[in-house]
């Protein structure tokens, strides 16, 4: 009876020390596996190319500043130009990516779209630095494009009626351009002024229309007034992920006061 323990624990040690080694040669296998940088992920704004919608050629102007974004499984889209991109990365554990990108679109095909798309497609290294992101591309000038990350920039739009419905400090402000980078809405402001460094607040008086897809109610909502006369440029961005989840719906109008006709946006998977 002894005996028959003896070699049935022997069979137990056997065959757990038989799991173990198993166990370790899947993670050795696990760890060999070369997968995309999770630091990579999201999207990214061009911070170090021009950014605004002053670049014209042949009577088409640019609008807004490049981007790409990140997604899991080696995806990627951006915009350069008002060309849409598409395609595929990967990454190297010595901070090597290696990216296949087409430009689905030519609508602008102008010199700085060529710099960004050719710059992108020869990338080779990259480095994260703070909140910042800089791919280097492998050709002989080296050169650097550096990137923000566009969800440090965006702020969320307020649901509040009283602030809406509040006096704006500043009330000589103009939106030149309204547009959505992924979930982000960006607005494009001038106004007079240049002593005061605020923020101004997006809110939402918490409306929405019957129709289909619904009209809500925006104002950029300014709490300080500035007396200076100077001509001020300034973009802010807002979040709009809370806001389609306040409102219960992906595609909405929206109406912001002091811009020239409504605007859709639509929630960004």
């Amino acid at each position: 009876m002894m005996r028959k323990f003896h070699i049935l624990s022997f069979a137990l040690a056997m065959l757990l020390g038989w799991s173990c080694e198993q166990n370790e040669l899947v993670l050795k296998n696990t760890d060999a596996l070369v997968d995309v940088d999770p630091k990579l992920e999201g999207t990214w704004l061009l911070v170090n190319g021009p950014l605004d919608i002053g670049l014209v050629l042949d009577g088409d102007k640019s609008r807004g500043p490049a981007w790409i974004t990140l997604m899991k499984g080696g995806k990627m889209r951006g915009h350069s130009s008002r060309n849409i991109l598409a395609g595929n990365y990967t990454t190297k554990e010595d901070k090597k990516i290696g990216m296949e990108v087409n430009m689905t679109t030519r609508v602008a095909d102008n010199p700085f779209s060529t710099w960004f798309m050719e710059g992108v497609r020869t990338a080779s290294d990259y480095r994260i630095e703070g909140s910042n992101m800089t791919f280097v591309n492998d050709a002989n000038s080296r050169q650097e494009l550096i990137f923000a990350k566009l969800e440090d920039q965006c702020r969320p739009v307020l649901k509040d009626i009283g602030l809406f419905n509040s006096a704006n400090k500043e009330s000589d402000f103009t939106i030149k351009e309204a547009y959505q980078i992924e979930n982000c809405l960006v607005l494009e402001v001038t106004y007079s002024g240049g002593c005061v460094e605020q923020e101004p607040e997006l809110v939402w008086n918490g409306g929405l229309s019957k129709s289909l897809p619904p009209l809500a109610s925006l104002k950029l909502h300014y709490r300080k007034s500035d007396d200076c006369e100077a001509l001020v440029s300034r973009t802010y961005y807002f979040d709009l992920l809370p806001f389609f989840s306040a409102a219960g719906y992906n595609e909405i109008r929206v109406n912001i006061e002091g811009l020239k006709g409504e605007v859709t946006v639509r929630k960004s998977e």
